[in-house]
């Protein structure tokens, strides 16, 4: 049920946060390509999950790395 390519532009994306300079519309408009790929059935929502649980860790990561060099 899974299809590849989604799955794979998903996790380039959530990788991508790690260097992201605007992390809040990053994370929404990933957040947006996760709830698209399962509302289209390109993805379970057990996946769906996983993934939005790997973007709010990159997310929560990458504004600590910013709040630490604006400090």
């Amino acid at each position: 049920m899974n299809n590849p390519t989604t799955l794979a532009r998903l996790g380039l994306e959530i990788t991508k946060m790690k260097k992201s300079c605007t992390p809040v519309p990053d994370r929404t408009f990933v957040m947006g390509m996760i709830e698209m790929a399962e509302f289209a059935s390109l993805i379970d929502s057990r996946t769906a999950n996983r993934y939005r649980d790997a973007l709010d860790a990159k997310f929560v990561e990458r504004n600590q790395q910013i709040k630490r060099a604006a400090a």
